[in-house]
Parts: C-alpha cells; structure tokens; sequence
C-alpha cells in the first residue's frame, strides 16, 4: 500500500474528525452572528423619560463588547486546524455570548448575570451552574466547574454528555451536587486540567478503564479496543524483568506474541483491527505494570521536533521535509516508516551508539523510533 492510500486511511479519518470539529465551530460562530443581528435589528433600547440613561450606556457598552467577542472569534478561527487551536476561539464566543446576556438583561431591567466559567467537560455546554468533585490520572479529587445537565448525569454515575473533550477520568460520584453558586472567574481549560499530557508516560485524556490496566508481577488482562473497526497502539510500560505476551486468537486460543522482552522499559505495539472488541496480554513482570490502548489520533504529531528515551511511535501529516535525528547512548538506532498494514517499511535514517543522523520523511503517514537511549528529532527547514 503506498503512501498515497496510506494517507487516505488513518489520516483520512484524523482529517474528517477535525473537520467535523471545525465545521461545529464555525457553526457556533455563525449562530452567535445571528443572535447578534437579532438583538441590532429588534431589540432597540429603552428611551424618553422613564428610561435609565446610565443603564442604557451601560447596556450598549455590553453589545459592543459581544460586537468585538464575536469579530475576535471569526478573527482567531481563521486557519486553526483543529478544536485544540481553536481555543481562543471558543472562549471569545463565551466571552461574546455573556456581554449579550448582560446587555439583554439591562434592557429588560433584569438582575445581571454573573459570569462564569464554561462547564469543564466542554465549553459549549454553556456556562457551569455547579461544582463536582473530579480526579485527573494519579491526582487528586477537586471540584470543577460543570453546567447542569453534566451534573445531574454525574450525580447518577454516568458520564458527562459525549462532546468533543472528554474528562481524563470519570468524576467520582457524589449524592448530589451541592446547590449551585457562581464560581470565580477564569478561562476555560486548553486540553483538559491538571498536568499536561505526556504522550507514552500516561494514558491519553479520556480513557476509559475498559482500555487500561495495571497491576503487579503475574497476570492476564483483557482490554476493550478503542473501536473494533480501527487500528490501535498498546503502550506497555515496566521497569522490571518479565516479558507480555499478546494472546492470539479471537477467544484467547493458540500461540502468543511476545510484545514486550525482558530488557525494555517501554514499548508500543501498533495492533490492525482483526474483528474482535478485546485484545488479550499474558503480563509476567516481577514489578509493577501499566498498560494502554489508545486510538491513533493520539499518536503525536511531528510539529518541530520531538525527544524522548527509547521507542516512539509518531505520524507526520505535510509533505516530503528533512529530518535531523541524533541519539545519544549505545546500540542501534534508526527512524522507520510504517507500511499502511502497520508493519516495518524503509528505514529513513540508521545509526550505531551516540550520532547525528539526517535523512527525510517521505510525506505523511506513521513513523517510529526504535532506540534504547536518549534521541532527538527534528523537521529540519
């Protein structure tokens, strides 16, 4: 398979879903647009005797900052690439669609509404009405701010609405959520709170516990794919002797693989949909383990460069561009592309111990590192 329908698979799918996410932006700008236009055209101020000159100025104040929110947003979308870059478009429509609720309640003599911050699952949930306690991957429980519907649904123990962010974990449950209060003002979360994710060294955002496990010395584990109908990456992480091995066979029967040798720390196995929902691993460490599937739109992507100590996995998604790669430590290194049945293709750089290595990318697709110690990769420009 060349790289041409290589790109037309995987790629193709990464490309759908960050249109899909860009078009729902695009559309909420152009809602807000509308909502802007309404209020010009039918919603005159209040004037004469009985009007509040104050309040009015205040009012129009309000709308010329819902004005700039919402030039600033169409602004700022222009060439994001995904819902990730469009983060400042997002919270300048939230920032827009509170100056218009704040000069719609002046000119009707309501009380004002406070602002407050969008619900942390997603921000076009609207604004949050409440705190729940939730915990990111090995951190601690803290409140969040969530909207109403995610409430109620987490005080039952089910997720948050499906949206386009995910929380890292399901937030624990409580009996309710306490009564609601206006919550300080801050911008909106980039990519989820709590430390940043560091690809290979935790699960991505989002996963469930059906797709990770972890553990210590013998065991087996069965893991849920991501999507039975897509490829995806088993990270395998250990400091301790043993070996895993991927169980073969639909039901667990035949041979096994091993994925994981004795010496590795860290390893990523690339797994091609074989029609089953459930991969099987036979863990035999002597220390404490953890293990993931993770679907390929969270492989990273090479921006400028990437470091990192041992096995990578990454995809690139421009053209043809040069590479320098250098590798410090001992044994072999090299940098290889990935066929589209996710096997080993044409090594693009190879080497021997600590050296500086340059070559080029033929053009989008998954590439990996295979090394042991310390590397460093960079599109060169």
């Amino acid at each position: 398979m060349g790289s041409g329908s290589r790109g037309r698979g995987f790629l193709g799918l990464f490309r759908r879903r960050r249109a899909d996410e860009l078009a729902q932006i695009d559309a909420e700008i152009t809602a807000f647009g509308e909502a802007l236009a309404r209020y010009e055209f039918t919603s005159a101020l209040p004037s004469g005797p009985t009007a509040d000159e104050a309040a009015d100025e205040t009012a129009l104040a309000d709308y010329g900052r819902a004005l700039d929110a919402y030039e600033r947003a169409k602004r700022d979308f222009v060439g994001d690439r995904d819902r990730a870059d469009a983060e400042d478009v997002v919270r300048a429509l939230a920032e827009g669609r509170h100056a218009l609720a704040r000069a719609e309640a002046r000119r009707a003599g309501r009380p004002v509404p406070d602002r407050r911050p969008p619900c942390f699952f997603d921000p076009r949930h609207g604004p949050a009405t409440t705190e729940f306690p939730w915990s990111p991957p090995d951190g601690v429980t803290r409140p969040v701010p969530v909207c109403a519907a995610d409430a109620a649904r987490l005080s039952d123990g089910l997720p948050p609405a499906t949206t386009a962010r995910r929380p890292d974990r399901r937030p624990s449950r409580a009996a309710r959520p306490a009564a609601a209060r206006p919550a300080a003002v801050q911008p909106p979360p980039a990519g989820g709170a709590g430390a940043p994710w560091r690809p290979y060294k935790t699960p991505p955002p989002g996963t469930r516990t059906a797709h990770r496990a972890e553990g210590r010395g013998e065991r087996e584990v069965r893991l849920h794919r991501p999507d039975p109908a897509e490829p995806a990456l088993l990270v395998i992480r250990s400091s301790y002797e043993g070996e895993v091995h991927l169980v073969d066979g639909a039901g667990g029967s035949g041979g096994s693989t091993l994925v994981m040798p004795h010496a590795l720390e860290r390893t990523m196995v690339l797994l091609p949909p074989d029609g089953g929902e459930h991969v099987r691993l036979r863990v035999e460490k002597r220390g404490p383990w953890q293990l993931w599937l993770q679907s390929l739109e969270h492989v990273p992507v090479l921006e400028r460069s990437l470091s990192f100590k041992g096995r990578y996995v990454f995809r690139h998604e421009g053209g043809p561009a040069a590479i320098r790669f250098s590798h410090r430590g001992s044994g072999s290194c090299w940098v290889e592309e990935l066929t589209g049945e996710l096997t080993a293709g044409a090594r693009l750089v190879s080497g021997k111990g600590t050296c500086d290595l340059t070559g080029e990318l033929p053009g989008p697709g998954l590439f990996r590192v295979r090394a042991n110690h310390d590397w460093s990769l960079t599109r060169r420009t």
